[in-house]
């Protein structure tokens, strides 16, 4: 076998640099655009939203690269290009349930052309009796920022046949509700706003609460009924984009009076789309939530977690990696987190009973002899069950008869695999259907459990928490977020000789700053000393954003203060010497964090 270290060839190079730079154009068009790994035709897959809402629309793309398939990719004479595709594969993408299009990346220029090839197809269908019919691409096509309308179009035009749009209705239920103590705003409140003119038609509608999402138990209503009371608003304009501007400009209108750090949410249902001479129905969208804070009219998500530009996204972790969902900006040498909390939700209570249920069931208390504790390891270690001594300073030692790999304090157990060890216990299951309880010396302890152990077994039974901090990779769509308990931190990572950390500590305490935030707060201390002699220290910065901006605009209007403050404490450094040289570093690294490619290198 070669010992040769791989070589990436300059063709796998270009066709990568492609496939980036048009996954970056559909980012920038505030998409989400996947690359595919498989090799079945398609390179890119990606989401389309229309005014900030995520949509049922698909897209996806596949990228030739001029000299990486230069086999498939000739120029033409008047400077347009000629991709030499697979019948097969065009018809497959011919009954494709999405469109795709052909992008050509042009490497010496770092300019891309566009194409749906599926059109040409269906103006010469003769095309596909060969083997490989060629699709032309125009240099007049560029693809890139100016291009989003007609590639939109396109993808509309496209959905507009398989979803039969011509005679149909596009509508969706929008329950107001009063923020942040999920207050369903009673009917006769709007009722004047209902039937005022509108470019929509509106009327009262409802929904069975058993039929809505579980989170939907939260919104606190007067009316004792089984039902949630919603605006229908619906319009024959089967363009989703007008739709949505048309629902946006009704729900600015809405008018609720509102105290101090009040504000009204509206909860969106999906948008669908209905036949009007037929049953067939489809969705469009998923659950979404708008606030109107002010005067202005704002996507809950956005609001809440959209990141400035020169942050690199978290694309990856593991169970190790570090808490919770940072954005790195490797040229300034800080992270950034934003949070947002909503109400407990019905499924996350029933987790923890889950949680506590499973917890319970791992151990038996037992007490015996102290002569006895060889004897009981060696009957029950036969059934793959351990002992834990808990207290020996009696006569009576107490244990914990044990799953093997359970620890409570460490967060191990092993769940129940079927109903009767989920109800009875698994450890006592086995106890009782092998009989051991007569056969292990001693008897089942019944007295009072010491307290260490007691908080432990009890930690998920206890909790009595109201909110749940969320991040945008946990938030629920369509659950309406509590703008007033939005937080951001700011961190920057160094790994800090212990000499250094007492200076860096009287630097923290006595830093001045004229930042004037609601919960404003400076931290440094250890995150990490498992990386070898220089443990990571971080410095954090934390507030709550003002109610009246959204966490992006919060973060940019104090921006340079922060960035002074951190510079003041913690200057970057510029040390060959340290392992981990910044915060990108640590972060990838010992916090085990997957990022974006960072394009500046």
């Amino acid at each position: 076998m070669s010992k040769k270290e791989p070589i990436q060839t300059d063709e796998q190079s270009l066709g990568d640099i492609g496939e980036r730079t048009v996954q970056l154009i559909l980012t920038k068009y505030k998409w989400t655009a996947d690359i595919i790994n498989s090799d079945f035709g398609e390179d890119i897959d990606c989401n389309v939203f229309i005014n900030n809402t995520r949509t049922n629309y698909h897209l996806r793309c596949q990228v030739k690269s001029t000299s990486k398939d230069s086999d498939y990719v000739k120029e033409l004479n008047d400077g347009d290009y000629s991709v030499s595709i697979s019948s097969g594969l065009l018809k497959a993408w011919l009954s494709s349930y999405f469109p795709v299009f052909l992008v050509i990346y042009e490497e010496d220029s770092d300019l891309c052309y566009w194409t749906n090839p599926i059109k040409q197809i269906l103006e010469n269908p003769s095309k596909l009796e060969r083997d490989n019919p060629s699709i032309r691409v125009s240099k007049n096509n560029l693809f890139n920022m100016e291009s989003r309308d007609s590639v939109l179009s396109e993808v509309k035009q496209f959905y507009h046949k398989i979803q039969r749009l011509e005679e149909a209705t596009v509508s969706c239920n929008v329950t107001p509700v009063l923020m942040p103590n999920y207050r369903v705003i009673p009917f006769h409140h709007f009722s004047q706003y209902i039937y005022a003119e509108s470019k929509l038609k509106a009327e009262i509608g409802g929904d069975f609460i058993e039929l809505l999402p579980s989170w939907m138990t939260i919104l606190k209503r007067l009316d004792p009924s089984n039902a949630l009371p919603s605006i229908k608003f619906s319009s024959t304009k089967t363009d989703l984009e007008d739709f949505l501007t048309m629902l946006k400009q009704k729900l600015m209108n809405f008018n609720y009076s509102t105290k101090e750090n009040e504000w009204v949410s509206f909860v969106v249902s999906p948008i669908q789309i209905e036949s009007n001479n037929s049953s067939w129905f489809n969705q469009l969208t998923y659950w979404t939530s708008y606030s109107k804070i002010g005067e202005n009219l704002v996507n809950d998500v956005e609001y809440s977690f959209e990141v400035p530009t020169g942050f690199l996204g978290q694309i990856s972790r593991r169970a190790r990696s570090w808490d919770y969902c940072h954005y790195v900006n490797p040229k300034k040498d800080f992270a950034i987190q934003f949070f947002s909390c909503n109400e407990v939700t019905p499924s996350l209570q029933n987790i923890d009973k889950v949680h506590s249920q499973n917890i319970k069931g791992q151990l038996v208390l037992w007490e015996c002899r102290k002569e006895e504790l060889e004897n009981v390891v060696k009957i029950i270690s036969n059934y793959e069950l351990a002992l834990k001594l808990i207290d020996d300073s009696t006569e009576l030692c107490l244990i914990a008869i044990t799953n093997q790999m359970f620890d409570p304090f460490m967060g191990m157990y092993s769940v129940a695999t079927d109903w009767d060890s989920f109800e009875n216990g698994g450890v006592r299951n086995k106890l009782e259907k092998n009989k051991l309880v007569n056969i292990i010396p001693g008897n089942e302890y019944k007295g009072k459990i010491p307290d260490f152990l007691d908080e432990v077994l009890n930690k998920f039974e206890n909790r009595n928490y109201k909110k749940a901090i969320v991040t945008e990779m946990e938030f629920i769509a369509g659950f309406p977020l509590m703008h007033d308990e939005r937080e951001i931190q700011v961190s920057r990572f160094q790994m800090i000789q212990p000499t250094e950390v007492q200076k860096i500590e009287v630097k923290t305490k006595n830093i001045k700053t004229e930042v004037n935030r609601k919960n404003f707060q400076i931290d440094f201390g250890l995150k990490d000393d498992s990386m070898g002699n220089v443990p990571i220290y971080e410095l954090l910065i934390s507030w709550s954003p003002n109610l009246l901006k959204s966490s992006k605009d919060d973060f940019l209007e104090i921006k340079t203060e922060i960035l002074r403050i951190m510079d003041d404490i913690m200057p970057t450094k510029q040390d060959d010497t340290i392992q981990l040289k910044n915060t990108f570093e640590i972060l990838h690294i010992a916090g085990e964090i997957g990022f974006e490619k960072n394009n500046e290198g």
